[in-house]
């Protein structure tokens, strides 16, 4: 039981006297409207928090799957360096006599985790694949634009580094490659004011870009023609591949809820307990409920404590049937992002309506999942990729709708800056460039 303690006034005995109401009724009428309203908000809260649960309707162990892959056009630098860190690839002129990006995309099946390390050992040949693209285009000309926070003399000393090794190493001509300096770049990802992420975000700003008008290079944005260079192709076979996974939802747990979790419990009994959790939205391989079995129904409880101490209880169920057998490929498209806000969804709004929209057959599924990088704050994080998904979703929606597609699927993601579902890590400036990103991928039914 709860002792209340209230100080009284002058002006509340005015009040109940006024009213014809004894003081100590007064009082324990006011107790009692603050504990209601207590308990009132208290069970509203509970009763906001709604738990579904969306399951495939197969759940495919594996996916052939062809990769575009955008290649972030930044070269970054160590502190204080203007060296070509060594976690860039640098060959020798023998080795790049015969270097082809084409060899880049030779890999084995991998899980998600291979697609990042695929990924990242595509970038870290950024400044081969750009010397085997100029040496095969002879009339491409880049401008190098180096930033250093030490002045524009050692940002440019930055790009005549990889100006340099271009030179030396692929032979490119010096007068097909411009050089200069910034003590920022052109669009930081430190801006002034900023507080939180100091170090993350100025070891973003240590870099040398990439730029030019060659369309045999580049690949166009909405009307800017140096955001990135041209995607290269990977294909290969993807482990436990996104849309075989559960989707939980709990809305307001963010909000209302310190923790939640799951017990899921099979047709014969077994329980798989997953959490906690904080998130309004998680995501649990199917593979990995189902296990060695081929198929199973399942019984899903909810159970979350909130903010207040109360705890609540949901339930729903789900049955999982795996489909074991390669259907045909899946065609994934990756949009790149810069710091924060600085290119929204609607810059690419051409390309999605022209280059991938065209490819999604009727009845196909869509999946799309949206990422940031760890800086910043969670919940503003999460709305950002939220949003960015639903527009690209829209986009998509609208040109399907223009081009006569029928009985398209939609499974939309916004994963935020959770780490369990990052492309990448966020250990390097690079990682974080490549995980604010929205994800694409068009699979046919």
């Amino acid at each position: 039981m709860r002792v209340y303690k209230i100080k009284t006034s002058s002006s509340l005995s005015r009040w109940t006297y006024f009213l014809g109401i004894p003081l100590s009724v007064g009082l324990a009428v006011a107790l009692l409207f603050v504990v209601f309203m207590r308990d009132c908000k208290e069970g509203i809260g509970e009763r906001e928090i709604q738990f579904s649960v969306r399951a495939p309707k197969a759940v495919p162990s594996k996916r052939i799957v062809k990769e575009m892959l955008p290649l972030l056009n930044y070269v970054f630098f160590e502190e204080g360096s203007s060296e070509i860190p060594n976690r860039y690839m640098v060959l020798t002129k023998a080795q790049a006599a015969t270097f082809n990006e084409g060899q880049l995309g030779e890999f084995k099946p991998n899980s998600l985790t291979g697609r990042s390390i695929r990924q990242m050992a595509a970038y870290y040949n950024i400044l081969n694949i750009l010397g085997d693209r100029m040496k095969k285009s002879p009339r491409t000309a880049i401008l190098l634009t180096g930033s250093s926070g030490k002045g524009l003399e050692h940002g440019k000393a930055r790009a005549e580094t990889v100006k340099r090794y271009l030179v030396d190493i692929f032979g490119i001509e010096k007068s097909r490659i411009s050089t200069e300096g910034r003590d920022k770049p052109k669009i930081p990802s430190e801006v002034p004011g900023a507080t939180k992420d100091l170090a993350l975000l100025h070891a973003e700003d240590r870099r040398v870009e990439i730029e030019s008008i060659s369309p045999e290079l580049m690949m166009q944005v909405g009307n800017d023609p140096h955001f990135m260079l041209k995607p290269m192709q990977i294909v290969t076979v993807v482990d436990d591949p996104l849309d075989s996974h559960v989707l939980f939802n709990v809305a307001g747990a963010r909000e209302l809820l310190s923790s939640w979790s799951l017990e899921i419990t099979d047709d014969q009994g077994k329980v798989q307990r997953f959490g906690p959790s904080s998130q309004d939205q998680e995501s649990i391989s199917g593979n990995a409920i189902l296990g060695d079995r081929a198929q199973g129904d399942y019984k899903i409880v909810m159970l979350a404590q909130t903010k207040t101490g109360k705890s609540v209880r949901r339930e729903s169920s789900v049955q999982l049937v795996r489909r074991e057998e390669l259907k045909k490929e899946t065609v994934r498209f990756t949009i790149l992002f810069a710091f924060d806000q600085s290119k929204t969804i609607a810059s690419y709004e051409t390309f999605i309506t022209d280059i991938i929209t065209p490819l999604i057959p009727d009845s196909g599924i869509v999946l799309i999942h949206g990422h940031t990088d760890i800086t910043g704050e969670p919940k503003d994080n999460d709305s950002l990729s939220n949003q960015r998904v639903q527009d690209a979703r829209n986009i998509i929606e609208r040109a399907s709708a223009a081009d006569g597609k029928r009985g398209i699927k939609f499974q939309t993601y916004g994963f935020g800056s959770s780490v369990l579902y990052a492309p990448f890590d966020n250990y390097y400036p690079e990682e974080r460039f490549y995980n604010r990103t929205v994800i694409i991928e068009i699979v046919p039914d």
